[in-house]
């Protein structure tokens, strides 16, 4: 359940963004009264000296990749994100920042929904620290074009050595990012259910799996030439050759702020992802069979 009241907030905007540092400040100066805020970018978020411990609402003001960064830092210590889309896509977000300054109040009242949403944690076998991810963690080769292999199990059963660019593991939230474009199926947001994908595969017929929450996906380099581990695309570490990642659901989860159902998500999904969706026009004349439609 949401909060009666959101009264101390963050807002984390992208730092190579004007209009983005214009919003904040006018989000700040219209909703100051009887309210504490506090505003960071990418950069500047690691160097607040009060931690988050007394912030009830992170506010972020850009796309999905600041979005992840916010979620990052909320996650661990259970704040709420609501995230406000100045990007193309947004699937993440939920205010386009034309209606920002209007709608941001309805949610500072406390009155939207805490949807959850599941995490990956991966860990590299010998090091210190875990990668928690929102929405992937890639094992992906390095500038050269050399092919890379990775030795795959799940919950210790080998599924496939695959030989190719490497391979994503993704959150249904992450199904709609990385793995999508790579042909993956879209997974309901609500699922805790793990997908992984090859990137560019060869010589192999699996085409990716979707695995339940409570498994442990085991990823081993076999390859003399470099690769890298990420996690959201901007949390990184080299790997080399016979290192292991074992890769299972986080224990953080993603909280967001949401007005509309779970089910709101299927709705606007075709738009998102620019797809038709209506029925193309048929045509009016009779002579054409049953069936037949116009060209698009």
């Amino acid at each position: 359940m949401a909060l009666a009241r959101y009264n101390s907030i963050g807002i984390i905007h992208h730092g190579l963004l004007p209009e983005a540092r214009e919003l904040a400040r006018a989000l700040q100066a219209r909703y100051a009264a009887d309210r504490k805020w506090w505003a960071a970018t990418h950069d500047t978020l690691q160097a607040r000296p009060d931690g988050l411990q007394r912030t009830d609402l992170i506010v972020t003001i850009g796309g999905d990749g600041t979005v992840l960064r916010g979620v990052h830092v909320a996650a661990p210590v259970g704040i709420p994100v609501l995230g406000i889309n100045m990007g193309r896509v947004g699937f993440m977000s939920e205010i386009d920042a034309d209606d920002a300054a209007e709608g941001l109040g309805w949610y500072l009242e406390g009155s939207a929904r805490v949807e959850e949403r599941a995490m990956l944690r991966s860990q590299v076998a010998g090091r210190a620290g875990p990668l928690d991810a929102l929405n992937d963690v890639t094992i992906a080769r390095g500038e050269a074009l050399n092919v890379i292999e990775i030795e795959t199990r799940i919950d210790g059963v080998l599924l496939s050595v695959y030989r190719g660019d490497g391979v994503v593991i993704a959150t249904p939230t992450g199904s709609t990012g990385y793995t999508l474009a790579l042909g993956g199926p879209v997974l309901d947001p609500s699922s805790n259910d793990l997908l992984l994908k090859p990137i560019a595969a060869h010589m192999s017929q699996f085409g990716g799996v979707v695995v339940k929450s409570a498994s442990t996906l085991s990823l081993k380099l076999l390859s003399s030439h470099p690769a890298m581990l990420s996690a959201d695309g901007f949390l990184n570490a080299k790997l080399r050759d016979g290192d292991a990642v074992n890769v299972t659901l986080s224990p953080y989860r993603a909280r967001f702020l949401r007005k509309q159902p779970p089910e709101h998500f299927w709705a606007t999904l075709s738009r998102r992802l620019g797809m038709r969706q209506g029925a193309l026009p048929r045509r009016a004349r009779a002579a054409d069979g049953p069936g037949t439609v116009d060209a698009p």
